[in-house]
């Protein structure tokens, strides 16, 4: 008889993962932070108008009410000659500031240089003057920055390999001749979860080092959930939230969060039309539910005409 042999197909080497572009340092985790913190502000209500008139100029007035108290700010935004975009921002306190963005000054490399001026009554022409360089390639992202007036200086670094980003960054003070804080953190990101962990100190504080960690998981498209557990070095206690967000539909969203001091926070965004998008939150005092002054509600509305 016959016997027929076939050769082994060949499929030739595995591919290789593909390493994602790093994540910048202080967006390490923020997709669970994001999931946990934004739509949440209570104790204030607030309107805000943004609109761009015919030259290009986008105007951009705030109001906010917490309490008695009342605050503004109008800023306005343009391009201005070289590519760069300026900003400038009047508060009702009466302090006014700028920023001044120049990107792609090279290939990866922006500039941004931010300045405020004092509370009326105080002396001097300007209480903060910043510059900030970013760096971005494929496989490195940097950024450093100084502020003269107040002699801090900051740096951080972030990189990746596969699906893994790490980083670390550093306050330092000039004036102190010291480092004020100092931090650093890892993530690993999957098609449909997120994992991070981190760890800070700041110098001089009682907590000492903090640690903490954080995962985030998209179920389905309208459906997100996030933990956050962070632990103090020289503390007991441990503090731990959690939370979920779902898309009713496509102008509905509803969050949901509770934490581990009995605080449970909900938000409700609609978006009303194509100009408008109404917030309302709310945390209330599981602990304390008989007592209505522990209890927030806070409403935001954004009108973009």
């Amino acid at each position: 008889s016959n016997v027929l042999f076939r050769p082994t197909p060949s499929f030739g080497p595995l591919p290789r993962a593909r390493t994602m572009a790093p994540t910048a340092f202080k967006d390490i985790g923020k997709l669970c932070s994001d999931l946990l913190s934004k739509d949440y502000k209570t104790g204030s209500n607030s309107v805000e108008v943004k609109s761009k008139v015919p030259n290009g100029i986008t105007f951009t007035p705030k109001a906010d009410k917490t309490g008695d108290k009342f605050s503004g700010s109008l800023a306005a935004k343009s391009a201005v000659p070289g590519g760069a975009d300026l900003e400038v921002t009047l508060k009702t306190s009466g302090v006014m500031s700028a920023s001044l963005e120049a990107a792609n000054m090279m290939k990866g490399l922006s500039l941004t240089l931010d300045c405020e001026t004092p509370a009326p009554g105080k002396p001097g022409l300007l209480s903060s003057g910043k510059g900030t360089l970013d760096y971005k390639t494929d496989a490195l992202t940097a950024k450093g920055s100084y502020d003269y007036y107040r002699g801090d200086a900051h740096a951080a670094a972030s990189s990746a390999f596969k699906a893994l980003t790490f980083g670390a960054c550093a306050d330092y003070s000039v004036s102190k001749s010291s480092l004020s804080k100092y931090a650093a953190a890892c993530q690993y990101v999957a098609p449909d979860f997120t994992v991070c962990a981190k760890l800070n100190e700041a110098l001089g504080k009682p907590d000492g080092m903090v640690y903490a960690g954080s995962y985030y998981h998209k179920v389905s498209p309208k459906m997100q959930v996030g933990t956050e557990v962070s632990k103090a070095a020289k503390k007991d206690a441990v503090s731990l939230a959690f939370g979920c967000q779902y898309k009713l539909d496509k102008d509905l969203t509803v969050k949901g969060k509770v934490d581990a001091d009995g605080m449970l926070s909900a938000s409700y965004k609609h978006k009303l039309s194509n100009i408008s998008t109404l917030t309302l939150a709310t945390v209330i005092d599981t602990v304390h539910l008989a007592e209505s002054s522990k209890h927030k509600f806070g409403l935001a509305l954004n009108l973009t005409p």
